[in-house]
């Protein structure tokens, strides 16, 4: 009987003490966030928090990090700005609970996510949220209750995520370039870390994010939940107003007219319990204002979409003196060294391709090809760089196993492996995860994929592509090899 109870006791202690140490990893373990562009997420909310008086709040994503110069605009109004967009990987309804308790009479809140079905919805991403507050837990006290079994169920991928890097002979993550906490500055706009100040974007635009001024990617419930948060910053004596956030002209579709955009707006009015900030049209800009993404402003963009926040919001800040917006040329994207004609690459007869002004895009597979059950991508055809693919390029691909994307590949855009119902390995050669990318918004790359799929990256990167800006959200899809 003894030896029975001891064997019970230790198979109890076997089940409750991974439990316990991972549970312990989580909290306990020193922070292995800090330095990841989640890591400013702490520095913003307590800059919301510990700022007095009247003030203006821009909630969004990213693009209000690249594209809001909250220290300028402060000059601008006259009364403090704070720059309250990260990462559209939070979720909006993130940044609204957050900002929720620090609202107060006078207050001006701009809500202007970013044109994507995920971030006109109450989309919550509980991996992303754990990062964001690692070594800050009282900031759990905003989260919202009905985030909080996510939150509880996501502990665990987290508290495991620490012990492994605490572990790991390379230690916490530590991005290289832009998406690194220290690119923030005092007012969380990013103006450290630019020293690729232009348009890096194969074409000009990044084809895996398109934008569409479409009314049905704005969720219902969404609609129901900022309007109470509008009643309840009313009741508070603040402001709400929906505005829009900077947007490359080529990510639009060619048929987009100015009755589109009012017919957008029209519904906005109908829909939403506040006002209308501004005009969209304003806000889309040359593609040579942009950075990394249809979203991201270069400082030059950056410049000009803060100039114009400061036209719109001047007549509720009381703001007397004209505020011109004086659109000057975007920066000159440099040359990049390389041969100016490729030399012929053998891969090329699996593929068929569109040449463009901006480099060749893989549209298909051959009939060769769809008979391979591995490929590798082409770095050049025809003598010049491929550089993207279009989407369902690999529609047909049923023998397709392994696919070696080389580094010259700039996107994935979404659908791309739609036909590709048994492609399982995905090997990802470049070593910078920003060299190729993803749409981190829509969470489509995979669409078409098996359910076993994976992207396989150089062992050394994997880090860095787990905590990427645009990889991130894919984390438990990549492999180190």
């Amino acid at each position: 009987m003894k030896q029975s109870w001891m064997r019970f006791l230790a198979l109890v202690l076997l089940i409750v003490l991974p439990i316990v140490i991972v549970g312990a990893a989580g909290f306990l373990i020193p922070a292995q966030f800090e330095k990841t562009f989640l890591g400013e997420f702490d520095d913003k909310v307590d800059r919301l928090y510990e700022t007095e008086g009247e003030k203006v709040v821009v909630i969004g994503g990213s693009s209000a990090a690249f594209g809001v110069d909250a220290e300028r605009l402060t000059a601008l109004l006259g009364r403090p700005v704070i720059n309250f967009g990260l990462y559209a990987t939070l979720g909006t309804k993130t940044m609204l609970d957050f900002s929720r308790d620090a609202i107060g009479a006078g207050d001006i809140i701009v809500i202007a996510p970013e044109m994507n079905a995920q971030t006109w919805s109450l989309y919550f991403n509980a991996e992303a949220m754990w990062q964001a507050v690692d070594g800050h837990y009282p900031l759990l006290t905003h989260i919202g209750d009905d985030d909080i079994p996510a939150m509880l169920g996501g502990f665990w991928r987290f508290a495991a995520s620490k012990l492994g890097y605490l572990c790991s002979k390379a230690g916490a993550p530590d991005p290289a370039g832009i998406y690194h906490a220290d690119a923030f500055d005092d007012y969380g706009f990013i103006k450290n870390r630019r020293d690729r100040d232009y348009n890096v974007m194969a074409g000009g635009v990044d084809l895996s994010m398109p934008i569409d001024f479409d009314t049905a990617m704005i969720s219902e419930d969404f609609i129901a939940y900022v309007n109470d948060y509008v009643a309840y910053a009313r009741e508070k004596g603040a402001e709400v107003y929906l505005s829009f956030c900077p947007m490359n002209e080529l990510a639009l579709p060619a048929d987009i007219t100015l009755e589109t955009l009012e017919q957008y707006v029209a519904y906005l009015r109908e829909r939403f319990d506040c006002e209308v900030l501004g005009d969209p049209n304003n806000m889309i800009y040359l593609s040579g204002y942009f950075y990394d993404s249809n979203f991201h402003l270069n400082s030059v963009g950056a410049s000009v979409h803060t100039t114009q926040l400061a036209i719109d919001l001047a007549p509720l800040c009381g703001v007397m003196g004209e505020i011109v917006r004086d659109d000057p040329e975007p920066p000159e994207i440099r040359e990049e060294d390389e041969p100016e004609v490729y030399e012929y690459d053998e891969n090329e007869k699996f593929f068929t391709f569109e040449v463009t002004d901006f480099g060749v895009y893989i549209t298909g597979v051959s009939e060769l090809g769809k008979t391979q059950e591995s490929l590798t991508t082409p770095v050049a055809y025809d003598g010049k760089k491929v550089v993207s693919f279009k989407a369902d390029a690999f529609a047909g691909c049923d023998a397709l196993r392994v696919l070696y994307v080389t580094d010259n590949i700039a996107q994935i855009p979404d659908g791309t492996f739609r036909g590709a119902s048994n492609l399982g390995e995905i090997h990802v050669l470049a070593d910078n995860p920003d060299k190729t990318t993803v749409n981190n918004l829509s969470m489509m790359a995979t669409d078409g994929l098996p359910s076993h799929a994976r992207f396989y990256v150089p062992k050394a990167s994997l880090t860095e592509y787990r905590t990427n800006y645009f990889w991130g959200p894919y984390a438990d899809l990549i492999v180190g090899e």
